[in-house]
């Protein structure tokens, strides 16, 4: 069976595919209606208004002929995995935080668990000021959720109520599940931080709808009868490309126990012993991060402050439209629009697949922005009927896009830059102890589905995807059967040549590491999922303001008065008592003020980038 085989044949004449509907879910769709018998009724559906797109015509040995699309409605299912079994609930004292992450393939709740943020003896306060005392998140397997497909689709709504009431069907059950697993905790509820953070998803959205979306997602999170959770409008956002590349390396460093010792003290780390560099490849963007040692990094520098002690050079740099997705969206446009062929020399032989997109480009071969009237969606189907890997091959290369680099870079920064036209220090050409890289999301997957283990060379990474490629369809169906985790859907199964491939371009041709050097790719570490959710709520929960308890008090020397710091008000308040005009006395004065300015500071929430203190308080 092809990949597009099952796609809408039986369903009605007035229904398609939504461009951006993941492919399971309108398979499922397309199940449910044609399972006219079974005894169970389809769960309720959720609609969305969007274009219908209109299948081209195909011409003459796959030559692509353009067709108008039609402003009708399209219905499609927001799908949801439930989880088997009961889900744990969040017992003690503890706290607790919330991050949503809003991607481009779905959006994924995460909850995390902390110690209180209160200081108890004086020890504790100067721990605190000298930000060597951090709130570290734990969090169980299983205090995940995930609806599909991304927050992006509901662009198309231009209503704003109708866009409010689609987004809370949407967001809604991810709060439910939220006071589910906290259900023992509601009388906390108000002092648990709730975030979400939008990816490459919305930030391909025209500035006007990422505006909208994001300030409806606000106003509903405002509303204390749809998130019961504390909120504030700044914890809802589009992050850019540089902080998810930031809180990816942040994220790995933390599992890995690298940043302990190294991150105690002032100044800027220098010659660390260890760490680790980080490239990461979602559905819509694709993001590298690494320390660079002198500091001489001349743009995408990340300023990461740890704890409010020493800062880490952190060269990051986000690709839109350099994800699994984005890249396989511009492959077929340029095949279309700048090739006229459907012939897709990626696919495996004797299979054909159902491309859906918005992407064009114009008369000069330039992709058009979405913002464009004409960015409308259009539908293909795309084909194989050769194999010719050395062609795949290079158009996979030339979807980095290269070339830019000469226009101003190789000018500019001397040689220094990876792809499209983005500057880059030089990476390792050796492979050595202290430079060490870890590849996490479609990475992992990528080297699975090979069958390369977790730690590959580059060449061998091209060498294994080489033997994938030359699979016809059949042959790949066979391969995939006898993987020990299978890719379940077709049209991704059709996809791994032209990923894997890619994944290659990306490191050797684009990062540019030597055919020898070895990379790590995984997806969880130490029983954690990778991800820069994990560094985010790393570095936000370390933002949030101490309290201090009643009865902690500093004193002076014997004789002298004493004063107390009083936390239980949401501000710290500094009470003297019987403060004299001796030295003695003056100089705890100083001290307190001192160890006062340092406590003010803290319950502003510093806007500092947290990460591991090895040896610090960890609370």
């Amino acid at each position: 069976m092809t990949p597009t085989s099952k796609i809408g044949s039986e369903l009605n004449s007035k229904e398609a595919k939504h461009p951006l509907e993941a492919t399971k879910s309108w398979e499922l769709h397309v199940d449910r209606r044609q399972s006219s018998n079974s005894a169970e009724p389809p769960p309720p559906r959720r609609i969305l208004k969007k274009f219908k797109s209109v299948k081209s015509d195909e011409g003459e040995n796959g030559v692509f002929e353009y067709s108008q699309t039609n402003n009708l409605d399209v219905d499609f299912e927001i799908s949801h995995k439930p989880q088997k079994g009961k889900i744990p609930k969040a017992g003690g004292s503890t706290m607790h935080g919330m991050m949503i992450d809003a991607g481009s393939q779905g959006t994924r709740i995460h909850i995390y668990e902390f110690d209180n943020r209160v200081l108890h003896n004086r020890e504790e306060i100067m721990a605190a000021a000298n930000g060597e005392m951090l709130s570290i998140p734990r969090s169980n397997s299983r205090w995940t959720d995930k609806f599909k497909p991304g927050l992006d689709v509901f662009a198309s709504y231009q209503d704003e109520k109708e866009l409010t009431e689609k987004v809370a069907a949407y967001l809604g059950p991810l709060i439910q599940f939220a006071k589910q697993v906290l259900k023992d905790k509601q009388d906390d509820w108000k002092l648990f931080p709730i975030y979400l953070k939008a990816t490459g998803g919305l930030r391909t959205l025209p500035t006007p709808d990422r505006v909208r979306l994001i300030n409806v997602v606000r106003k509903l999170f405002r509303d204390d009868s749809f998130n019961p959770f504390s909120f504030e409008d700044e914890r809802a956002r589009v992050i850019s490309g540089e902080e998810e590349g930031a809180y990816g390396w942040v994220a790995v460093n933390y599992i890995k126990g690298t940043l302990v010792e190294q991150s105690l003290g002032a100044g800027t780390v220098l010659n660390p012993q260890m760490t680790y560099g980080m490239v990461e490849m979602g559905g819509a963007s694709t993001q590298i991060g690494f320390f660079e040692n002198n500091g001489d990094v001349m743009a995408n520098l990340f300023k990461l402050q740890l704890g409010g002690a020493r800062h880490w050079n952190i060269y990051t740099h986000s690709f839109l439209y350099f994800g699994v997705n984005g890249a396989w969206s511009r492959l077929n446009a340029a095949l279309l629009w700048k090739l006229h062929t459907k012939v897709n020399p990626c696919l495996p032989v004797g299979s054909s697949v159902n491309f859906e997109s918005w992407i064009r480009m114009n008369e000069n071969n330039h992709f058009l922005p979405r913002s464009s009237p004409e960015s409308t969606p259009y539908s293909a189907t795309m084909f194989n009927n050769v194999t010719d890997f050395d062609q795949c091959s290079q158009l996979t290369f030339q979807m980095l896009r290269t070339s830019a680099n000469e226009d101003w870079v190789e000018f500019s920064h001397d040689g220094d830059c990876s792809f499209a036209g983005v500057y880059q220090p030089p990476l390792p050409r050796e492979q050595s102890s202290v430079d060490e890289f870890i590849a996490t999301s479609n990475y992992a997957d990528i080297f699975a589905f090979l069958k390369l283990g977790e730690r590959a060379s580059i060449s061998k990474l091209h060498e294994a995807a080489k033997r994938v490629c030359l699979l016809d369809w059949q042959s790949l169906q066979i391969y995939n059967k006898n993987l020990t985790d299978p890719i379940t859907d077709d049209y991704e199964l059709s996809q791994f040549c032209f990923r894997s491939i890619f994944a290659f371009q990306i490191l050797r041709n684009g990062y540019r590491f030597a055919d020898d050097f070895e990379i790590t790719a995984v997806d969880v570490l130490k029983g954690q999922k990778l991800g820069w959710a994990l560094g985010s709520i790393l570095y936000e929960i370390n933002t949030l303001p101490w309290k201090f308890h009643p009865k902690v008090k500093v004193k002076g020397p014997k004789g002298s008065s004493r004063w107390t710091l009083l936390g239980a008000s949401p501000v710290a308040l500094l009470q003297f008592r019987s403060v004299t005009t001796s030295f003695a006395s003056l100089s705890i004065c100083v001290m307190a003020i001192g160890i006062a300015t340092a406590l003010i500071a803290l319950r502003r929430g510093r806007r500092v980038h947290y990460e591991v203190i090895g040896s610090a308080r960890i609370r």
